[in-house]
């Protein structure tokens, strides 16, 4: 089916609306998303993905300054923002679509794997909100990142910052694992699929262990 241009372009358009929207909805610890994202351009850059598409002076000077602009947004010296979160968000998708043009060895499901939590996140939201009869355009204090700093607050009595900073140091870490052992084999159909599924199990799990039990309301 997706040799059909047209769906084709309806899919990755769909795609990457999922993964911007996604994107801003985690943007809410410090550190988070950017984090993230430099994480994949580290795994792209150590695996020289990037070739024939920027030059390496262009990535280098990418993960730096995103390096820089992460230790300044755990101090809550800046803040991406939406704007800031859209623009990572859509610059890494057309990204990671021109690497796969480039490099067809590469599974497509190590592309996914890439932007899992982000897309993962915006679904699982949606498919929440509808459970619990509330539009899924209203925003909430229940996603998974949100219910970890609660958690983290609670039994630490750090104060907010070091549990807000300590939260997504803990989620990009999980992730920068995840996506560097999907690195090892990323010609590996079956493999990156079965990573997939063990994201989705330990993401559902957590958030039913976190608080799906929680009595729901809406916030708006």
């Amino acid at each position: 089916i997706l040799k059909s241009n047209y769906f084709n372009i309806l899919f990755c358009t769909f795609c990457i609306i999922i993964l911007v929207n996604g994107t801003n909805f985690i943007d809410g610890l410090n550190g988070l998303v950017i984090g993230y994202y430099l994480t994949i351009l580290i795994i792209i850059f150590s695996n020289q993905l990037y070739i024939n598409i920027v030059t390496e002076e262009f990535i280098v000077l990418f993960i730096f300054l995103l390096f820089l602009m992460f230790i300044l947004n755990q101090l809550n010296k800046i803040y991406l923002g939406d704007s800031g979160s859209y623009l990572i968000a859509f610059f890494t998708a057309t990204f990671l679509i021109q690497i796969y043009i480039e490099n067809q060895n590469i599974s497509p499901f190590f592309i996914i794997l890439l932007i899992w939590y982000p897309c993962f996140e915006n679904l699982f939201s949606i498919s929440r909100k509808l459970k619990f009869n509330s539009s899924p355009l209203n925003p909430d204090n229940y996603h998974l990142h949100q219910l970890l700093f609660k958690f983290f607050k609670q039994k630490t009595n750090l104060n907010k910052k070091i549990s807000n900073n300590l939260t997504s140091i803990l989620i990009i870490f999980y992730n920068l694992i995840i996506v560097f052992l999907g690195s090892l084999s990323y010609q590996n159909t079956k493999f990156q699929v079965g990573l997939l599924i063990l994201n989705l199990i330990i993401y559902i799990s957590l958030y039913i262990l976190l608080g799906l039990k929680i009595k729901y309301k809406k916030i708006y």
